[in-house]
């Protein structure tokens, strides 16, 4: 019996030892608890906001101005710095009314300190941020008493961009400009140095520049009343908003109003477009045809009939309007010309003989005619002869033959004038130069066409 225990009380012992390694080797192990890691500092998150400001992103440093006031136990007065640079950052982004809350922040938190030496800044605090709450435009006299060698000078940029929001820009700009003149002497907490002062005051300079460049446009915009007028309004509103440096308030009033008006013009703008290449397509069809037309009746001396069928198309474009006027006026001038030339040779007829165009003599002088043919005389009667087949230098000497040297003038002008026109149209350039001159001298009213004969045409495109 005392055999057998001894083996059992054996392993019970090492059984027993091997158990006490183990717990320690358990508690050797046990995980310590981690170090929580510390975030930035509110000095470094205070300028990494600022910084936001000074590059434009104001909203961006809108939030993180807010974010920041919101954490606990901020000391005194970088917390109002921060409710101070946040209502400015809402300010530049064009939030007046969430930049008024802001600053009644600062006005219920009373003054920061009682001390002596905190009262000009403690003072600041409240004065500026109570009218910076308000609903009221700051007259740019209120700031003048500001110092503008110390942390005060950011007062001048704070008043000004109250009253630019509010839209009084008589008041803002001069404000913006006092601004240009700050200079603190020593660092600010809204300035750390000479490079960010810099920075904030050209922000204030491209306020005012913004403005300059946004007012004609805006006001361009407003007054535009057809879609010609909106059309070049928005291209000066664009050619402005190019120019402008900030993305504020102005900017997205034009922004906004750019991007109301500009797809009722470009829908306007396009049927137009649409509209004018149909109309486009219409008179290249439409006026070569109504030209040969005429060019075809000119050539039978059928003048009347050539002013008729140039002035029948409706023509659409501009420039094909203003060609068929001028071919209108100058058939009108040939149909003046071949009416009196018939009412001569009815009334005293031609003895002398006329030639053909193809340069063959038509004997025996004209008796009587009519807008379609001449009767001339011959031994068998009188023989038809269409206008089209006498030769132009004919129907020219009959003309001439009627102009008396004692005509009265105002007659003689206005015979030598339509002669004048239907040498032009015959090509005889010289004769048709003179007698144009002598019919402009003789009357102001045929003077004032001279410059539609300033240059010789062929038959074909006359």
């Amino acid at each position: 019996m005392i055999r057998c225990f001894r083996p059992l009380v054996a392993l019970a012992l090492l059984s027993c030892i091997f158990a006490g390694c183990d717990r320690k080797a358990k508690s050797a192990v046990k995980p310590t608890a981690e170090k929580k890691k510390a975030g930035p500092s509110v000095d470094t998150r205070y300028k990494e906001a600022r910084q936001l400001l000074l590059e434009g992103k104001f909203s961006e440093a809108a939030v993180a101005f807010r974010e920041l006031g919101a954490e606990p136990k901020i000391r005194q007065p970088l917390w109002n710095w921060i409710s101070m640079l946040e209502g400015l950052a809402l300010l530049l982004e064009g939030k007046e009314p969430e930049a008024r809350k802001v600053y009644a922040e600062i006005v219920k938190r009373g003054p920061y300190s009682e001390k002596e030496q905190d009262a000009v800044m403690a003072k600041f605090f409240l004065d500026v941020s109570q009218l910076l709450a308000g609903d009221a435009v700051i007259p740019a006299t209120v700031a003048k008493d500001y110092d503008r060698w110390s942390f005060e000078g950011i007062v001048f940029l704070l008043y000004a961009l109250k009253d630019w929001n509010l839209e009084n820009f008589e008041e803002a700009v001069p404000l913006f400009r006092q601004f240009a003149a700050v200079a603190p002497e020593r660092m600010v907490e809204w300035a750390d140095g000479p490079d960010d002062l810099k920075r904030l005051q050209g922000i204030a300079e491209n306020c005012v520049n913004d403005y300059l460049e946004y007012r004609p446009a805006n006001e361009a915009l407003t007054a535009a009343t057809s879609i010609e007028q909106q059309a070049e309004a928005l291209t000066k509103a664009r050619e402005a908003r190019g120019k402008m440096k900030l993305d504020t308030k102005l900017s997205k009033t034009l922004d906004a109003k750019i991007a109301e008006l500009s797809p009722k013009v470009a829908s306007v703008m396009a049927e137009r477009t649409k509209m004018s290449a149909d109309e486009q397509a219409f008179d290249d069809k439409v006026l070569p045809e109504a030209k040969k037309k005429r060019t075809e009746l000119l050539a039978k001396y059928q003048f009347e009939a050539a002013k008729q069928v140039i002035s029948d198309p409706n023509f659409k474009t501009e420039k094909a309007k203003e060609e068929q006027a001028l071919l209108i006026k100058k058939a009108s001038w040939l149909a003046n010309f071949k009416s009196q030339l018939l009412e001569d040779l009815n009334a005293k007829g031609y003895a002398k003989p006329l030639n053909s165009k193809a340069g063959a003599p038509i004997a025996g002088g004209v008796a009587k005619a009519d807008d379609q043919q001449l009767l001339v005389n011959s031994p068998r009667g009188l023989v038809p002869v269409p206008w089209g087949e006498v030769a132009a230098d004919s129907v020219f000497e009959m003309s001439q033959s009627f102009i008396a040297p004692d005509m009265p003038p105002a007659i003689s002008a206005f015979r030598k004038w339509h002669l004048g026109v239907f040498a032009s149209y015959a090509g005889k350039t010289t004769e048709s130069q003179a007698l144009l001159k002598e019919a402009a001298e003789l009357r102001s009213i045929f003077a004032e066409e001279l410059p539609v004969f300033a240059q010789p045409v062929s038959p074909e495109n006359w």
